[in-house]
């Protein structure tokens, strides 16, 4: 599996997104949450993915099998969308779990249970249809590596999908991308992650193992293996080799 020494970058975003990104300030970049509006089929609501686990939320991304996130429902020209609720056509594929906000723009927890392609439905209170989306749920086929530290070089060896040469003492920022046929899934779900002591000692504050993020400092030279275990059974076997 291919691995890259590089900073993670932004994708998906049109220019104009790009632009408007570059000029806001860094504060309010980190307290942002970017997320695609989507539009009903039948033109009546707009479905607004949030908390997914990244940044940009896009159902067109695909949900990861495993993974939630939450969807919020409300009315085109700022209509109310209060009373309505969100089904799932097949629950198999995409469940809709919880309710998370039964106000005016009602909020929904959705589940990707299984791989397939399904339609939210919005229907109002006497069980009629008002809008439907249809979404795409995908099981995590790859796992993608992205190493940023100073001196830090990309290695191939036998019996490991990515490693890494690092220099010791260099902080280090590590994320592990749950991705199918080359996209970046989204849905909020936990890896299962396996590594040695040194490594787990070596966190630091703003890792996050369950979601493939390690900030770490490893400070003697040293080999560490670790593992991430993606829903689905995806594997990342990785090599570190700290000189």
């Amino acid at each position: 599996m291919a691995a890259a020494v590089s900073l993670l970058m932004l994708n998906r975003l049109s220019p104009r997104s790009l632009t408007l990104l570059a000029s806001l300030p860094l504060s309010l970049l980190a307290a942002c949450e970017w997320n695609e509006v989507e539009q009903g089929r039948l033109g009546q609501l707009e479905l607004v993915p949030s908390a997914c686990g990244k940044a940009y939320c896009d159902l067109d991304d695909g949900i990861a099998t495993g993974g939630d996130l939450s969807i919020t429902l409300r009315g085109r020209d700022g209509s109310s969308a209060y009373g309505l609720t969100l089904i799932s056509e097949q629950p198999w594929i995409a469940d809709v779990v919880a309710i998370e906000d039964d106000g005016f723009e009602p909020r929904f927890r959705v589940l990707g249970t299984g791989p397939g392609r399904t339609d939210l439905i919005a229907v109002d209170a006497a069980g009629y249809e008002v809008d439907y989306l249809p979404v795409e749920v995908a099981t995590i086929a790859d796992l993608e590596v992205s190493m940023v530290s100073d001196g830090a070089s990309s290695l191939s060896v036998y019996g490991y999908d990515s490693a890494f040469e690092l220099k010791a003492g260099v902080d280090a920022e590590l994320d592990v991308i749950g991705t199918s046929r080359g996209t970046d899934l989204t849905g909020d779900f936990q890896y299962a992650v396996f590594l040695d002591a040194e490594v787990a000692g070596a966190l630091l504050p703003g890792s996050d193992l369950g979601r493939g993020h390690l900030s770490l400092r490893l400070v003697q030279p040293g080999d560490h293996e670790l593992t991430f275990i993606a829903p689905g059974g995806a594997t990342e076997r990785m090599r570190l080799f700290v000189r």
